[in-house]
């Protein structure tokens, strides 16, 4: 017999009576939000092999009882608010095969038991408050391994000579050592035969010893967030199997090797952020498998290179925070898979137009703030952009739980890596993560830049979007009333522009609005009072002389009327004249038109 309910939304106390289905063999309750007071009558369920309580809180230690389920071959825990220790008892479970507690409380040395456990092949323990010295001998000489993961705990390695002779007979494929203390690559590494993946962020390496370019093996190489100096030397191009390369937030610097163009031809995520990287980035992308390339935060300049056209699987572009100059990559909306397009903080310019293979079809986010692009916004170009129509929520969760179910619960999966946003909305910082997350978010960010002419009616059209910020151009006219079908829309900034006229009523029915901002305008007439406008603060509409209502000291006239005429251009011109020489530049545009979308990043995990 077997139960899985696992990504059903379900929500309430885990029931003991499950303990009456004796017979239960798989018993999979989690990535739910269920809570229980114990878990001790699991241990009724004598014949269980695959336990998997993921994201329960449990918030207790792991039950002594369950030393006698004997049979377990599965115990996934992970996420669950586990506290105390990794027991020793933990050797009864001879049958253990993978073993999930990643993301808990636990304390204390990882057993010296738990690696007797002969059939054990994969086991994660990433983020939990572990602490002491583990010998490395106990994890290479385990015949059935093949996925550790020991990151973002308080461990370090302890490595009975320099080249452990152990290290020639491991199986480990995948090996997780983030915030391990480590400050050279073990040389252990150098022999281990069949690593695949090496997941090594946040220590503090400054180089890469000459043998790592040997390890031809290697799919996945992550070693963001280090202190790695000097140039990439083109030698990384001989790990030709490479599908997962994140070299980001170091101190490398001068330009892009040219062959990670189109050496390595298994490569699928390329991340190469913050850094200190110069010059152009290289014109020789041939990788048809190539997703998601990020080379945000570097000194980047010159043009984008056309040759992406060439990577028809790409799914992700971020090149924001350099100083490329080039006109609007229209060429970018012919490929097929892209979703997202973020060159925020470069020199672009010009108009945005595009041809009639232009579509981006696609394409749910797209950031081009703090540039220098011009003229009108383009109605016929964002009516193409028909995947911001509608919400994904529902297929892209089930898509989602469709792929964890094919891909099973091998750690290391290919294939597997979740995008994350960072962004400023509401008023503070946010993260968005994992793979669902990503796929719900649709985001416009034009911020910052030159547009001019009225905002498109069409732009009501995108009613899948989450967040528009439009906000520090010369956009004129009245505010669309067709913006209130964005029924999906959290976050709206049209603030610092030349809009005039009364604030559309229709946006009342935004109901998920939740920031909202349309300050330093032209705007007149009574601000709505209904629904999500009665919790804006008048800092939301400040700079519009014309308006009035219970957010500002302008009180309207009871009839709704407003007493205030909107003031004259001249007026206005004087009003902006003398705020900005009241405030520095920098300052207006962080505090009221810095942009909903302050950046992106990839973070790459191998977890199921």
């Amino acid at each position: 017999m077997f139960l899985d309910i696992m990504h059903n939304k379900l929500k309430g106390h885990l029931s003991s009576f499950l303990a009456n289905l004796t017979k239960l063999q798989t018993l999979r309750v989690g990535f739910n939000e269920f809570t229980t007071d114990t878990i001790s009558w699991i241990c009724k369920l004598s014949g269980v092999n695959d336990l998997s309580l993921d994201f329960v809180n449990i918030s207790n230690e792991i039950p002594f009882c369950f030393a006698n389920l004997t049979h377990l071959s599965v115990l996934s825990l992970s996420h669950s608010n586990l506290s105390g220790h990794i027991p020793s008892w933990i050797m009864n479970l001879t049958n253990l095969a993978y073993m999930d507690l990643r993301g808990n409380n636990l304390q204390g040395e990882i057993p010296n038991s738990l690696f007797e456990l002969e059939n054990l092949e994969i086991f994660s323990v990433i983020g939990n408050l572990l602490e002491g010295e583990l010998e490395v001998d106990k994890f290479l000489k385990h015949k059935m391994l093949v996925s550790v993961e020991l990151c973002f705990n308080k461990l370090s390695l302890l490595v009975n000579g320099k080249n452990p002779s152990n290290a020639s007979l491991s199986r480990i494929q995948g090996l997780g050592l983030a915030s391990c203390n480590l400050k050279e690559f073990p040389h252990f590494l150098q022999d281990m035969p069949e690593l695949s993946y090496l997941y090594m962020p946040n220590n503090n390496v400054n180089s890469f010893p000459s043998w790592m370019w040997g390890k031809t093996s290697l799919r996945g190489l992550i070693v963001s967030h280090n202190s790695l100096i000097g140039k990439i030397s083109p030698l990384i191009c001989n790990l030709k199997s490479l599908m997962h390369l994140d070299l980001s937030f170091n101190n490398l610097s001068g330009m892009i090797p040219s062959c990670l163009g189109s050496s390595i031809q298994s490569l699928q995520t390329l991340r190469l952020k913050g850094n200190k990287l110069i010059g152009p980035i290289p014109q020789t992308y041939m990788i048809a498998d190539l997703r998601m390339i990020d080379l945000s935060n570097n000194n980047l300049s010159d043009q984008l290179p056309r040759a992406l056209v060439n990577c028809t699987m790409l799914e992700y572009i971020d090149v924001s925070h350099n100083q490329i100059k080039d006109s609007f990559p229209f060429w970018l909306g012919s490929l097929p898979e892209l979703k997202v397009v973020a060159l925020s903080d470069n020199h672009l310019y010009g108009s945005i137009r595009c041809p009639t293979t232009c579509t981006f079809p696609k394409l749910h986010i797209i950031d081009l703030s703090h540039n220098q692009f011009s003229g009108s916004l383009p109605s016929k170009t964002i009516q193409n952009w028909k995947s911001m129509k509608v919400s994904r929520k529902s297929q892209l969760q089930y898509e989602y739980y469709m792929a964890y179910k094919l891909l099973g619960r091998f750690s290391w999966q290919d294939d597997q890596y979740s995008y994350s946003f960072t962004m400023c909305n509401k008023g503070m910082v946010m993260v968005y993560e994992k793979l669902q997350q990503f796929y719900n978010l649709i985001a416009i960010d034009l911020s910052s830049n030159k547009f001019c002419g009225e905002i498109p009616d069409v732009m009501g059209d995108l009613t899948g979007l989450v967040l528009l910020n439009l906000s520090n151009n010369m956009l004129g006219g009245s505010i669309p009333s067709s913006l209130g079908k964005l029924s999906n829309l959290q976050a709206l900034d049209l603030s610092l522009n030349s809009l005039s006229g009364k604030i559309p009523q229709q946006l009342e029915e935004l109901t998920f609005l939740s920031y909202f901002n349309v300050s330093f305008n032209n705007l007149s007439g009574p601000i709505p009072q209904n629904k999500q406008f009665a919790t804006f603060e008048g800092s939301s509409f400040e700079g519009n002389q014309g308006l009035c209502g219970n957010q500002l000291l302008k009180k309207c006239e009871d009839d709704g009327g407003s007493p205030f005429a909107p003031p004259s251009a001249s007026d206005n011109n004087d009003q902006d004249s003398g705020f900005l020489a009241d405030f520095d530049w920098k300052v207006v545009l962080i505090g009221f038109g810095g942009g909903l979308l302050a950046g992106v990043a990839l973070e790459s995990y191998f977890s199921h």
